[in-house]
């Protein structure tokens, strides 16, 4: 039997000139199944193996990790995916995070290397090829941060640095202090949540604006809105917002052959910021639907059209 050939996706470099990827990626928080390492078995382990290979049929090169996803176990069953795929390593992207722990954080020079030195353990890997700060930690200075950044750098442990949930001047902060430019801040954007879109919309923070003057990548977690676009969990605005928003989803998937799913994505993936949305889910079929969105070109009315309905106001 011949040997499948993963489906070409469109592809793009994260921050300029970082490593090249899917314009969708996988996010692994779920990949283990549970919060409680001692859970995993065999099930959980092939269910994981069963998502990873998938993924990379359906074209998809970048896989998100967190060190605290899974209490660890995600990025452990990730070995198991690396070792049931040869050759898989060298195909891919691997993105993690790390300086949460258990009730606050620390973004500490000592931690953020135990921290990195830990999940390249975890995962049976060299190096990490992004590698993430998960959340800003007000505690450390932005100096001892990026010197152990620099460091890790330096060791070969690491071969790009980005950020996750950070403000636009935390990001200027931690860029001070650092050898290289930051490449990507992975953030919470959907059309259930509208403030990265830019500053001064109703209280928009200006994230993305910020991504596209300093060349960095936009990585979207929750890009489905967290169950709030499939009507699973009200939308926080009112259930007229998130009715009128649903409707106009599935009106547009409608004139463009697509799921409402792939819909949600695609007006993420049409953004000017190269916005690359991270999915998660284990399930074959939900991943090969996530990876087709990458095809869909919206038209700029309907994009706006989108927005109007997400935002629940006319364009001004």
């Amino acid at each position: 039997m011949a040997e499948a050939i993963p489906v070409p996706l469109p592809t793009q470099s994260i921050g300029g000139d970082g490593p090249r990827v899917s314009r969708i990626g996988l996010g692994c928080m779920g990949l283990s199944g549970t919060w409680n390492p001692t859970e995993v078995g065999p099930d959980h382990r092939r269910r994981a193996i069963v998502a990873f290979e998938a993924a990379l049929m359906a074209g998809i090169t970048l896989f998100d990790h967190a060190d605290i996803y899974g209490g660890g176990s995600c990025e452990a069953l990730f070995k198991d995916c690396l070792h049931a795929v040869p050759g898989a390593r060298e195909r891919i992207v691997i993105a993690t995070k790390g300086g949460i722990r258990l009730g606050y954080y620390s973004l500490s020079a000592p931690y953020l290397t135990v921290c990195v030195e830990e999940s390249l353990t975890r995962m049976g890997i060299d190096y990490i090829d992004l590698y993430q700060v998960h959340r800003p930690d007000p505690f450390t200075h932005p100096s001892q941060t990026a010197g152990a950044l620099n460091e890790l750098l330096r060791r070969g442990l690491i071969r790009a640095v980005g950020v996750s949930n950070y403000y636009r001047e935390q990001v200027r902060a931690l860029q001070r202090y650092l050898d290289v430019p930051i490449r990507s801040n992975q953030i919470e954007i959907s059309l259930a949540r509208l403030d990265p879109i830019y500053e001064g919309l109703d209280g928009g923070d200006g994230t993305l604006d910020q991504c596209m003057a300093l060349g960095m990548t936009p990585l979207a977690w929750g890009p489905l809105g967290q169950g709030v676009l499939s009507g699973a969990h009200p939308h926080p605005a009112g259930p007229e917002r998130g009715e009128a928003l649903r409707t106009e989803i599935a009106y547009q998937a409608r004139q463009y052959d697509a799921s409402s799913i792939q819909i949600a994505l695609a007006w993420l993936l049409a953004h000017p910021a190269g916005i690359i949305p991270l999915v998660g889910s284990t399930n074959p079929d939900h991943i090969r639907e996530a990876a087709a969105a990458s095809h869909i070109r919206l038209a700029r009315e309907d994009w706006y059209r989108l927005w109007v309905a997400a935002w629940g106001r006319q364009v001004p």
